[in-house]
């Protein structure tokens, strides 16, 4: 399976997740929200909101837990 496959359960399984699992995730969805959304790319702003959507929820995970970085 995918690393990365998990899409539809991404807020799901973020409480089963590691503290780096959930930085590689962050990072991932930083980077896909900033691909929706810039010029050039063909923009897609229902996939970068879809994108933001789960980067907050990674960052809400990060923060209930108490990681330093988040």
């Amino acid at each position: 399976m995918s690393r990365w496959k998990p899409h539809d359960n991404w807020h799901t399984d973020l409480a089963g997740l590691t503290v780096e699992q959930l930085r590689e995730r962050r990072a991932f969805a930083a980077r896909r929200a900033q691909d929706a959304a810039a010029r050039g790319m063909g923009r897609n702003p229902k996939a970068a909101r879809d994108w933001r959507t789960k980067l907050r929820a990674v960052e809400d995970e990060l923060l209930r837990r108490g990681a330093e970085d988040a």
